[in-house]
């Protein structure tokens, strides 16, 4: 099934073909894009079409089945012959074989230079084209087109710096927080009035994991290649992505979806990096409930008519929402019936918070706090401490799926995470008092376990069993 922009392609390369002096083919020409059953969509298919068109017409030398097998090429053909950069280029290199020669629009190249790192690959080649008449006259044996991989190519971070925690006014509670959600992975809740810094917080954390590798970098750049996110050639994802979404979103946009072909939501861009849901309560429940699986598998597969597909979705979950409709709780500014502020925080479900971790209340700044200065170079040193906390659990978990300590699964538990004697006491005798359940049980532990990776520690000790009672089901501590 052709879709519109493929189903136009035929005019355009009339247009090329007819600027260019070509006459009409002596033999009616008959294109199978097999399989049939199989949406086609994009401008990318008119180059190798008009290639093909005229190898069948005979304006082309005949190339063996093997000579075929050496080029792999894409890109828009405009009605003057000129050839036009099309999205999602670098997915579509990545299908190139070793050692074959990728033929690509001129602003494609950079983009499509990322194949080196795909192993194996060390012998593509990728020529950048002008217009359709220096493919041809490449094909005829008349033209050497460049090959883009002989020069060096710098990129262009796409996703901005993020911002220095040093820049963040008090609230040192929810940066302690913070930096235990990007210790561990750990998903976050920032309760508290409007306009506190829980989007500025949100933001910052991105600042403090860990550099991506370089393999993440161009696994990202593909995504975003794939959505037509890349307007420039050049512009690569070097940072860990932050993808703020509003409450106004659709389940197919947050998750991945859309008629025809699914395409990646945003919990697939947000991957190795942040999610932030401001306003959580006043998405919809249908939505927020879509998250539960992807949270947990890393994954999300979405399955249509035509197609299932399979999109990465690793992120930490962080959110952010007001104690009340009016957002000021607890101060003499609510106007807020207490009927109303249950019926709010009962938007949540339980299912759900039970994948959040990490609960923080977001207090109003005082004036000392809110005039004091402030400084850059708060995120480096933090990220450092993250770091190195994120290398115990690589060790920890090498030769196992398991991504960072708040993925450890339910029943390995005792596996990964081990107490002192007098720490395991102390875990007891929390669960005993608060009455919690198991499953918050398995997530005190895991906080725990980050906490004591943060600060060095090989084993759990009572002090980073307090800690991470006062941040897991809004301060367990505070009920016993």
């Amino acid at each position: 099934m052709a879709r519109t922009p493929v189903r136009e392609a035929i005019q355009r390369i009339a247009g090329a073909f007819s600027k260019l002096g070509i006459g009409p083919s002596p033999v009616k020409i008959l294109i199978n894009l097999a399989p049939a059953t199989l949406s086609k969509d994009g401008s990318w298919l008119d180059l190798p079409m008009a290639v093909l068109m005229l190898q069948v017409a005979g304006l082309l030398p005949d190339l063996s089945e093997d000579h075929e097998k050496r080029f792999l090429l894409f890109g828009e053909i405009g009605i003057h012959g000129e050839l036009r950069r099309v999205p999602g280029s670098l997915a579509l290199a990545y299908q190139a074989q070793p050692g074959q020669a990728v033929i690509v629009p001129k602003g494609n190249e950079k983009e499509c230079a990322l194949i080196l790192a795909k192993p194996g690959h060390e012998g593509c080649r990728v020529h950048p084209s002008s217009t359709l008449d220096d493919v041809l006259q490449f094909f005829r044996g008349n033209h050497r087109l460049p090959n883009a991989l002989k020069e060096r190519i710098s990129f262009e971070p796409l996703i901005d710096k993020p911002v220095d925690f040093g820049r963040i006014r008090g609230q040192d509670n929810a940066k302690r927080a913070a930096v235990i959600c990007a210790a561990g992975g750990h998903n976050l809740l920032m309760v508290g009035p409007p306009g506190e810094g829980k989007s500025l917080i949100a933001g910052a954390i991105s600042g403090i994991l860990p550099p991506l590798a370089d393999h993440e970098k161009v696994e990202l750049t593909r995504i975003y290649s794939a959505v037509g996110s890349l307007e420039e050639d050049g512009k690569a994802v070097t940072r860990r992505p932050v993808r703020t979404v509003h409450h106004s979103v659709s389940t197919p946009a947050l998750i991945g979806g859309g008629s025809g072909t699914p395409r990646p939501g945003e919990i697939t861009l947000a991957h190795h990096g942040i999610l932030f849901l401001d306003e959580l309560p006043e998405f919809s429940r249908p939505t927020l409930e879509a998250l539960r699986q992807p949270i947990e598998n890393g994954t999300v597969q979405v399955t249509r008519v035509n197609a299932s597909l399979n999109f990465p979705s690793r992120f930490t979950l962080v959110a952010a929402m007001n104690p009340c409709p009016c957002g000021y709780a607890d101060t003499e500014r609510c106007t807020c019936d207490p009927r109303e502020i249950e019926k709010y925080q009962k938007k949540l479900s339980g299912p759900l918070l039970d994948r959040i971790d990490l609960q923080v209340s977001i207090k109003p700044l005082s004036t000392e706090e809110k005039f004091a200065p402030v400084t850059d170079g708060e995120s480096p040193r933090l990220r450092a401490i993250v770091k190195n906390a994120r290398n115990v659990q690589l060790q920890r978990f090498q030769g196992t799926t398991i991504p960072n300590n708040a993925a450890v699964p339910g029943g390995q538990i005792p596996d990964y995470c081990q107490f002192s004697g007098p720490g395991f006491e102390a875990f007891k005798s929390i669960v005993s008092r608060a009455a919690i359940s198991t499953r918050t049980t398995d997530r005190l532990a895991k906080v725990s376990r980050t906490i004591a990776d943060l600060e060095r520690s090989p084993l759990i000790e009572p002090i980073h069993l307090e800690e991470a009672a006062k941040f897991v089901a809004g301060g367990i501590l505070q009920a016993c």
